[in-house]
């Protein structure tokens, strides 16, 4: 069953419920109270004809002797001169008989009562209708008597019977109208479920920007706002795995393309050298391409054995002097940039780096290789080295080709080129900076990167200070030298 539903009939009951039972109250107090005005007002009459009574007895002269006949007419005279012919008055002598009666009724008070008749009464039903008996004595000198009093109390039942019907006329209205207020109540309050429901099925089939429109604090809220967190997190999750899946397939695609170049010109060359007879020089440079494209594919494994590899290594961080640091540096890319007579410029302060040394060398490396690929012929490449209040902060310049803004984000995923002819002329398999994002990422550090066409690319990498080692956990104290 829909909540709604439990909702509205819970409630619909407990209304309907909690109205006849306080109904049923309400009646019986009523009834009660007019009962008990009927009663109060039967025995205030039954005091004033017993006060007027004995009145009468005492105001007979001592030597007038009181008879049944005497009693009777002054107690007729008594109701007459108080016009009070609706109530039955029935007067008995000491023998308890009747000696005066104003109505046919006849009482049986006085044969259910013991001795003592002082302030009896009781409610007796004869013949559908409901009389109020009461019964009390009258000492006198002149003698003794019994007054009963009965009353028609037929208004006091009626009253009540039409407060039933009324009732239950009432009972059926105000059912519908609670029924109409429930219904608009329970829609209202289950309207966040049902969008909850809503947006869960939606997502539930792929719609990955449903959301909850979240509306007050309550439990309901609370709960939409988890939906939406969650919703949020697993948009973010599913277009992460998404985004990884493209990668892995362009990955594939990539490197597939790059191990298809060089192998056709290896197998043609191949093909070539033992199929026909070629002079010395031709022969020559067959094996010189072969050679080359063996190399490059050998580069190609390495770059791509040091990717995939290289965050799964235990690394152990050692303290590293920055200006030791530059001055290898140099040393290792001097050759490279002679072909097309880069100049680099190295301006490193005097500073400790805390790193693993052969990493640092092979991102710094594939960055200067990287801005030599795109510097022309006697470009320039500037490194600096400052310290900071973070730790230290390392730039590298050039002045070569740049890059759109757009393309910058892209350049980080393997076999990701921007210029291919040039990358590939100049033996590059787009895995460097991917390498380098790796390598940067071990160190907890940051980088940023800002190119335009034309006018080069600036690198920034800021190294923080920590305290903590790798998950090694062995702190190096020495500083590393240049060998």
């Amino acid at each position: 069953m829909k909540l709604f539903w439990k909702q509205f009939i819970t409630m619909m009951c407990f209304i309907i419920i909690s109205f006849m039972i306080f109904g049923n109250i309400m009646i019986h107090t009523a009834f009660q109270t007019t009962m008990n005005r009927a009663k109060e007002q039967n025995i205030e009459e039954m005091k004033i004809f017993q006060y007027a009574l004995l009145a009468s007895l005492e105001g007979l002269p001592k030597e007038y002797q009181a008879t049944d006949m005497a009693v009777a007419e002054i107690a007729k005279s008594i109701q007459q001169s108080l016009n009070n012919t609706q109530d039955g008055m029935i007067i008995y002598n000491k023998d308890n008989k009747i000696i005066y009666q104003s109505s046919q009724y006849q009482s049986k008070l006085i044969k259910t009562t013991g001795k003592n008749h002082s302030g009896m009464w009781q409610i007796h039903r004869q013949q559908d209708h409901y009389y109020l008996e009461s019964l009390c004595e009258a000492q006198s000198t002149a003698g003794n008597y019994k007054l009963e009093l009965h009353r028609n109390i037929d208004y006091v039942y009626q009253d009540r019977l039409q407060l039933y019907n009324t009732y239950l006329l009432a009972l059926p209205f105000v059912s519908a109208v609670f029924m109409v207020v429930l219904m608009i109540f329970s829609s209202n309050f289950t309207r966040p479920v049902r969008k909850l429901s809503q947006a869960t099925r939606a997502f539930a089939k792929g719609n990955y920007k449903s959301r909850v429109k979240v509306k007050g604090s309550n439990e309901v809220a609370i709960l939409s706002q988890d939906f939406n967190q969650m919703a949020k997190q697993l948009e973010e999750n599913i277009a992460k795995l998404e985004k990884h899946a493209r990668q892995q397939e362009e990955f594939t695609g990539a490197f597939s393309h790059e191990l298809k170049t060089p192998l056709t010109s290896i197998i043609g060359y191949a093909d070539m050298l033992r199929s026909m007879e070629l002079s010395e020089e031709e022969t020559f440079l067959s094996a010189d391409y072969i050679f080359n494209q063996g190399k490059r594919l050998e580069r190609l494994a390495l770059k791509l054995m040091e990717l995939l590899y290289i965050d799964k290594q235990e690394i152990t961080f050692r303290k590293i002097d920055t200006h030791s640091f530059g001055l290898q540096l140099k040393t290792m890319t001097e050759k490279l940039l002679q072909p097309k007579n880069i100049l680099l410029d190295i301006q490193i302060e005097e500073g400790i780096l805390l790193g693993e040394p052969d990493l640092l060398l092979s991102l710094f490396s594939n960055l200067i290789d990287n801005a030599r690929k795109a510097c022309k012929e006697e470009g320039k490449i500037i490194l600096k080295g400052t310290r900071t209040e973070k730790g230290y902060l390392f730039s590298l310049k050039d002045n070569g080709h740049g890059m759109p803004e757009e393309e910058i984000h892209k350049i980080t995923e393997p076999f990701y080129m921007i210029d291919k002819s040039r990358a590939r002329k100049e033996g590059g398999a787009g895995i460097g900076m991917s390498l380098c994002q790796k390598i940067i990422k071990l160190h907890h550090a940051e980088w940023h990167i800002t190119s335009h066409v034309d006018e080069g690319t600036e690198i920034t990498i800021q190294f923080i200070d920590r305290e903590e080692n790798t998950a090694a956990g062995k702190e190096e104290v020495e500083i590393e030298k240049s060998r």
